[in-house]
């Protein structure tokens, strides 16, 4: 027996598997990855290691191509607009059932656009949902029949049929909401391809496969999510065959994984973004001046070499040059710390200041690194008199108390829901998503002419149009540095070769209904 192959047994016992889990090693794949689940109630959660799960427990009414964010049918067969992009029927797929047995229907779709929308429906839990700003272009929804429903909008948006491709719009079980109550993010119900099973936190995430799933029948029996939070560990892992497939992977690792027999290292543009956070609301961050000293004393080479190991590019904008609307013609800030004393002395901070860098406790595929990121900050900070504290906080934790604005700089990064500038400009700089409690703009910046830019891009459906107002919208990003990119990076997986017809989505949506594993 292949020594892989004894180690994947193994792996498996220890796992503890119920006994209805098939024997043979083909029908189960482990998928290692950095940190556990936070919640997974889709239209609750915000960050990506709760979303790989959601995406393939969940389908929305429309969804992405194979290998590209362009709108594909989802839960809908079609849809079609109204003349003045008001109206919307969308013609829903006919036989589909929940994993409770219960129909898939206009009534179903109802209920969770009630429940995203609306801040005081009975069955939204766990306070503000993040993303809901997002489709406050909707007024309405109605069910003109059980396989028809009607959505009718505020005002014409160019983003509505991109943002029903997003993990927030995916459709839940009306029935199992109403059950499970507040303890619905522990036990999901959609008509996705995987099934919820069980959730050891920390430990395992266990879906098993849907039979009878309207797309066909998954490619694996079970599907277990493995947090291994160290990116060495978890690649050794990946070569002795005791997980099959990971991501997060430390780019100093990739050479040697390249190389290893039995592992495939697979690549792709990514559309993303890693990040320094000012919250504007905290001094002394609310000062412009103070913002730009941080931005002059933050050495992006040195980060990209010893955090990055040379892959990816040093970030310039928060929108990434894969994206359209990227502004090429915007200079960084240059790493200069003489110009960053000058600055602070400017703003009657001469003699520096002390402040926290809250970097995340585990790696995350736009910073495999955050410790290292964290510590390179640190020693600029130090050059133009700023003293910081890292600090840190479990995971949950971590996304949490960020989300309320208890930090002063911290470190985060995003990855492209829908491939559209809307997605990040809009997500996460914002006045509207800079609620605390929910908030995606964790810099806290409000600017009621970003805002406006914003609103209309969403708005405006000539291209050209839309891309002016993204490129005005980056330049007063910049002059203002609410936050800091730091770099744009590489998609990067690695999977044993006996993992098939797994791909790579831009939008690093993690796709594994049509992944199998072959026996060697």
């Amino acid at each position: 027996m292949r020594l892989h192959l004894l180690w994947t047994r193994l792996a498996l016992a220890s796992l503890c598997l119920s006994p209805s889990v098939p024997a043979s090693a083909a029908s189960v794949l482990i998928y290692g990855r950095g940190e556990d689940s936070k919640k997974l109630d889709p239209a609750d959660v915000t960050d990506g290691e709760s979303v790989k799960v959601a995406v393939n427990v969940f389908d929305t009414l429309i969804t992405y191509a194979e290998e590209s964010a362009e709108l594909r049918p989802g839960l809908a067969l079609k849809w079609e607009g109204s003349r003045d992009g008001l109206n919307w029927i969308f013609h829903l797929r006919p036989g589909v059932r929940f994993h409770d047995d219960t129909p898939f229907n206009a009534e179903a779709v109802l209920f969770t656009f009630q429940r995203l929308l609306d801040a005081e429906n009975p069955y939204r839990f766990g306070g503000a949902f993040a993303y809901s700003p997002s489709y406050q272009m909707i007024e309405s929804v109605r069910a003109v029949d059980d396989l028809t429903v009607e959505f009718r909008l505020k005002y014409p948006a160019v983003v509505f049929l991109p943002n029903l491709a997003m993990f927030p719009a995916s459709i839940v079980s009306p029935e199992a909401v109403k059950r499970w109550s507040k303890d619905f993010f522990r036990q999901p119900v959609g008509t996705g391809p995987f099934i919820f099973q069980t959730w050891t936190p920390h430990e395992k995430l266990v879906l098993k496969a849907n039979p009878g799933y309207w797309d066909g029948k998954p490619g694996v029996e079970r599907l277990i999510f493995k947090p291994v939070k160290e990116n060495t560990a978890r690649a050794l892992q990946l070569e002795n065959g005791v997980i099959h497939l990971m991501d997060g992977i430390d780019f100093a690792d990739v050479d040697r994984l390249k190389q290893a027999a039995g592992v495939i290292v697979q690549t792709a543009p990514g559309m993303n973004l890693a990040y320094l956070a000012l919250n504007c609301e905290t001094r002394p961050f609310d000062d412009a001046r103070v913002r730009r000293a941080i931005a002059h004393a933050v050495h992006k080479p040195r980060i990209l070499k010893l955090a990055y190991h040379g892959y990816g590019q040093a970030g310039v904008n928060p929108l990434p040059p894969t994206v359209w609307g990227y502004h090429a013609g915007i200079e960084d800030w240059p790493y200069d710390p003489a110009r960053g004393r000058t600055l602070l002395q400017e703003a009657g901070l001469a003699a520096g200041f002390k402040s926290q860098l809250w970097a995340m406790p585990n790696p995350r595929p736009y910073m495999p690194q955050p410790k290292q990121v964290a510590q390179v900050i640190k020693e600029g900070l130090k050059e133009i008199g700023v003293q910081v504290e890292i600090v840190s906080y479990d995971w949950n934790q971590y996304l949490d108390r960020v989300a309320n604005g208890e930090h002063p700089m911290c470190l985060l990064g995003w990855t492209t829901d829908n491939g559209d500038p809307d997605n990040f400009l809009y997500e996460l700089l914002d006045r509207d998503k800079a609620v605390k409690g929910s908030a995606n703009n964790v810099c806290f910046y409000r600017n009621d002419r970003l805002h406006e830019l914003l609103v209309g891009a969403q708005r405006e459906f000539d291209p050209e149009k839309r891309r002016q107002g993204y490129l005005q919208a980056q330049e007063i990003i910049h002059q203002d540095v609410p936050m800091i990119p730091l770099a744009y990076l590489p998609l990067v997986a690695a999977h044993s070769t006996r993992v098939k017809g797994f791909r790579l989505h831009p939008t690093g949506v993690l796709r594994l209904h049509r992944v199998r594993l072959e026996d060697e």
